[in-house]
């Protein structure tokens, strides 16, 4: 299960706060890739431009991967149809996926999956279908 409750909302200030300057070999999209979707660029800091890397979907949830035009990945999860649930979190490109953090939490993207951990232990592991945009 991919858990987007309240206890992850409060450390999103941090992770922003604290984020460093991206590793340029993660970059994956070019400045004239297609437009993250607007709702959620809007939650971005800095998200106006930005571009849409990746987007997923799972039997209930929607990941989509944007980058901003400073370079910046970022992961935004969310309910499927219920957007006030959203969350964006730092990311960066893996040799074989994404990773994305929120203290406790990591969100590892990997060929067809997503992994979520607490802590370093397992909280929940799903099966992704890789989508053109998010709905």
């Amino acid at each position: 299960m991919l858990f987007l409750g309240p206890k992850l909302l409060s450390g999103c200030t941090s992770i922003f706060d604290s984020a460093t300057t991206p590793d340029p070999s993660s970059t994956t999209a070019s400045p004239s890739g297609p437009s993250c979707p607007s709702r959620i660029a809007a939650k971005l800091p800095d998200g106006e431009g930005a571009t849409l890397v990746r987007a997923y979907r799972t039997h209930d949830k929607q990941i989509t991967l944007c980058r901003t035009l400073g370079q910046r990945l970022y992961y935004y999860g969310e309910f499927t149809g219920r957007s006030g649930t959203g969350i964006a979190m730092r990311a960066k490109k893996t040799s074989d996926g994404y990773i994305a953090w929120n203290k406790p939490y990591e969100y590892e993207i990997n060929g067809e999956t997503v992994t979520v951990t607490e802590n370093g232990r397992r909280i929940g592991k799903e099966q992704l279908q890789r989508v053109a945009s998010p709905r």
